[in-house]
């Protein structure tokens, strides 16, 4: 009779043990500060503020950690609350000795800080070798320094830097014109701060939880990013296989481990929760865990030159 209640509390531990989800950490995006040495710019009429560039920035960068469903993330609400309450600093990095402070005080495992320090439109003059004519064509700038901050410890888990250019004229070719007809100046305006939000977004993803493959077959992967977290059709990764990790004899820490690239894919469908791939390299060679790498796509200052016969960027 003992020997089958220890078996039927058995049984009932089991759902619990392998049906519950892995706890998700807590994030909290302090407010990115503009540097000092940035004016306010411009976007045709519309004027760039140091408040609009702040808190767009940070509200859409908010909005993308969200939506990879891989932290509890703060609102801006809750942080401006609690850090008005205790009085603690918008600086552009979190002050030593409050780290540990801001983390108790928000709940949050990871702190994001950081600065814009780059943010600009320039025109750029392009040649039009069939017309003969010399166009300018606006090119937007935006760079932002980071670090996420392990707040149990106050330790810096990665510091990194992200460089965002945006071409008006190519966003022609990238977004249809139906898409386009009715937008304003401010729609430019938005989608720049969109992908500088996406850029850093990836960044910090790749720095905590990379992409990487959940299932194999013969001729594609799935991977576990979905819809709205910078995975787009096209989009092409490389794939590595991580090796041992790399121990500093010194401290002991953990430096990381090397990396072996075993293949390419390329993004063919992106799902809510998961997107498919198709082998471009390197089948039989990917395997379940690996990690995916977003291949950056440079922007070429000489495209083909063909005359405008719409107006635009």
């Amino acid at each position: 009779m003992q020997k089958n209640i220890f078996l039927l509390i058995a049984l009932l531990f089991v759902p619990l043990a392998y049906g519950a989800p892995a706890k998700q950490p807590t994030m909290a995006v302090l407010p990115f500060q503009l540097s000092p040495v940035v004016d306010t710019t411009h976007i045709g009429e519309v004027e760039i503020t140091r408040t609009l560039a702040e808190r767009e920035f940070s509200n859409q960068l908010i909005q993308f950690l969200e939506k990879s469903r891989k932290f509890n993330m703060l609102t801006r609400t809750q942080i401006n609350k609690v850090m008005a309450e205790n009085r603690l600093t918008e600086s552009y990095w979190a002050e030593p000795g409050q780290i540990e402070l801001m983390g108790k005080l928000l709940v949050a495992d990871y702190l994001v800080t950081g600065v814009i320090n780059r943010l600009e439109v320039s025109a750029v003059r392009q040649n039009i070798t069939i017309t003969g004519e010399t166009l300018p064509r606006l090119v937007a700038t935006f760079k932002s320094q980071f670090q996420i901050i392990q707040s149990s410890t106050g330790k810096i888990v990665l510091a990194d830097q992200v460089i965002q250019k945006i071409r008006f004229d190519q966003i022609r070719r990238e977004i249809p014109s139906s898409e386009r007809r009715y937008w304003t100046v401010a729609d430019y305006s938005d989608l720049l701060f969109t992908k500088a939000a996406t850029e850093v977004g990836n960044a910090i993803l790749a720095g905590i939880y990379p992409i990487k493959v959940i299932k194999v077959s013969s001729t594609g992967v799935v991977l576990n990013r979905g819809k709205g977290v910078g995975l787009e059709v096209g989009k092409q990764c490389k794939v590595v296989s991580q090796g041992e990790a790399i121990i500093d004899a010194d401290t002991g820490e953990a430096l990381g481990g090397y990396e072996e690239q075993v293949g390419i894919i390329e993004v063919t469908s992106v799902e809510g929760k998961f997107s498919k791939a198709k082998i471009i390299s390197g089948a039989g060679r990917i395997h379940y865990g690996d990690i995916c790498r977003l291949l950056q796509t440079e922007i070429r200052e000489n495209d083909a030159a063909y005359p405008r016969v719409t107006p635009g960027w």
